[in-house]
């Protein structure tokens, strides 16, 4: 048995859906008129995720500059001491900025709704709530 209605919201607007209807509500394009869909205007709902390499990587990657600079663990090389705790806490500060937008990536995805009439995306929606938006959206299309 299919829930009533679903709906997901992100940081653009938000999506409902219903037993006979999508409705998108709060784009930038029309923030204040809501968009309604029926099914069969709807030719595909995608759930997009970002990749989380870059800044997973770059995370990493900073880490070891702080580790190498804080202990100065290439001393034979050059020596650090004067410029090591500007070093370290500027990386500290960019490596929790580069774990931050790796978790938000994470947790949260797109959603782009292709229809007849134009695409719509609604941007930072959690993945909990766009898979079920998109497996409900499935059930409903395979039933019809």
């Amino acid at each position: 048995m299919l829930e009533e209605k679903v709906s997901c919201r992100g940081i653009n607007g938000s999506i409902n859906l219903s037993r006979d209807k999508v409705l998108v509500v709060g784009l930038a394009s029309s923030p204040t008129q809501p968009h309604e869909l029926a099914y069969s205007d709807v030719s595909a709902v995608f759930v997009q995720r970002k990749s989380v390499v870059p800044f997973a990587t770059l995370t990493i990657l900073i880490i070891v500059v702080v580790l190498v600079s804080k202990y100065n663990l290439i001393w034979f090389v050059v020596d650090l001491n004067p410029v090591s705790v500007f070093i370290a806490w500027t990386g500290i500060g960019i490596a929790i900025l580069c774990a931050v937008i790796t978790l938000l990536r994470l947790l949260f995805v797109n959603v782009l709704i292709r229809s007849n009439q134009s695409p719509f995306v609604v941007r930072l929606v959690p993945i909990r709530s766009a898979k079920r938006l998109a497996r409900r959206f499935s059930d409903i299309s395979a039933g019809s």
